[in-house]
């Protein structure tokens, strides 16, 4: 308001010269104000308080990871059994039948099927497969055992190429959604679209190298292991969970890749190995209880999926030793490990902490530097600060517990304790 007083006398009080002067003090306070609001716009108090917000499970790094992990095991699943059903493979067919008549015949053994039984089970079996051509031999009972072996070779020779086209066609068509699904699950999280295009591209790119690597190398690793006809039961589980152990390597590693981060990197692949090779492990022991290749080959690659996503998140939060987790704000409960010297927060997307739809914050607000021992957070020029437990910085030394404050979004900085050496 101006400072300039309106002296009124009380034969004035009711003439229209103080109406009108009433109207242009008025008048001149609201230009004054609007004037200073555009030229100064207000900065965020230090006290201000940010609006509270429940932390949702869905920004739980480990919650995201399944998801997104579970999402790309279906999609991998459909567009493997979509090749499956185009170019079926004879071997793996060859091999689901084997396992199958070998677990009716152990049954039998073990006196939990008659004789009849056993028969009538194994001739099912027969009917099942009776399209593959390996099949076909080795249940042709006018064939002697050397033939049935004979011609067996002379059909994988036959098959070789179709075989080894078939296998990378396949691969490729599950590595593909499985890494693409685990690059995008953070940056899309965080609603940061810019993130997910590039990680989700490096994704794609990785998903078909791992699907071609593993069609390339899988039988030789395969029986290498102790894998294929005449292996025991534990032979056979093994040598799968170890090929699939291979398709995981390149599951989980393109956000490290993006970021550059070795950490990062190292998180992701001993996540993606670990759920290839546990989603492997399952894949023989699902088909025998099912007694379906095709739900086996369902739970095995959902599985590889579920399991990389949620070993990326397990090891994530063991392998941590800074991060913001937000308390206060639009995403309240989203985390953000510091893996990049420095880390930048701002409102760009090119930002590892990225604030959305915040006019209050810069496009490159602040930044975290890691420092020996610990952590620093640096204003950069802000235009409303960047505020440590209520009180504008500059640049100030991170301890555990600091509350900070940009725009409208509050961190909590959490930093492991270091063990003294």
């Amino acid at each position: 308001m101006s400072q300039d007083k309106i002296t009124v006398s009380w034969d004035e009080l009711n003439t229209p010269q103080v109406d009108v002067r009433i109207k242009q003090q008025d008048m001149i306070s609201r230009v004054q104000e609007h004037y200073q609001q555009q030229v100064a716009p207000p900065a965020l108090p230090a006290a201000a308080a940010v609006p509270q917000r429940q932390a949702s499970v869905w920004y739980n790094s480990l919650f995201y990871m399944a998801v997104f992990g579970f999402i790309g095991g279906v999609a991998a699943w459909i567009s493997g059994e979509f090749v499956f059903a185009l170019i079926p493979n004879r071997l793996e067919e060859w091999e689901a039948a084997r396992i199958e008549v070998r677990d009716i015949t152990q049954r039998e053994n073990r006196g939990e099927l008659t004789e009849a039984q056993a028969v009538s089970l194994v001739e099912q079996v027969t009917k099942k497969y009776s399209h593959n051509p390996y099949v076909q031999i080795i249940c042709d009972n006018l064939l002697s055992n050397g033939e049935k072996e004979r011609l067996t070779q002379q059909r994988l020779t036959k098959d070789a190429w179709r075989n080894y086209f078939q296998q990378l066609i396949w691969f490729s068509s599950i590595g593909i959604p499985l890494a693409f699904c685990l690059a995008v699950a953070e940056p899309a999280v965080g609603r940061n679209w810019r993130a997910s295009l590039i990680c989700g591209s490096v994704g794609l790119l990785l998903g078909l190298l791992g699907g071609v690597v593993v069609g390339l190398f899988i039988n030789g690793l395969y029986h290498a292991v102790g894998g294929g006809q005449g292996a025991s039961m534990t032979q056979q589980i093994l040598a799968r969970g170890l090929g699939w152990a291979v398709l995981g390597f390149f599951l989980a590693v393109a956000p490290g890749l993006v970021l550059r981060s070795w950490k990062r990197f190292g998180i992701g692949l001993a996540g993606g190995l670990a759920g290839g090779l546990i989603g492997g492990l399952l894949f023989d022991p699902i088909g025998i209880v099912t007694g379906s290749a095709g739900f086996s080959r369902f739970v095995g690659i959902v599985g590889i999926g579920l399991l990389a996503g949620v070993g990326t998140g397990l090891i994530e939060k063991a392998a941590k030793t800074g991060w913001l987790r937000v308390v206060s704000g639009l995403i309240a409960g989203k985390q953000f490990v510091v893996y990049r010297n420095p880390t930048f927060i701002g409102s760009s997307p090119q930002c590892e902490v990225y604030l959305f739809k915040d006019p209050r914050v810069g496009p490159r607000h602040a930044a975290i530097h890691t420092i020996p021992g610990g952590y620093e957070i640096e204003d950069l020029g802000s235009p409303t600060g960047t505020f440590i437990n209520g009180q504008p910085t500059t640049r100030t030394r991170l301890r555990n517990h600091d509350l900070v404050q940009i725009g409208g979004t509050e961190f909590q900085f959490q930093e492991k304790a270091r063990t003294a050496l």
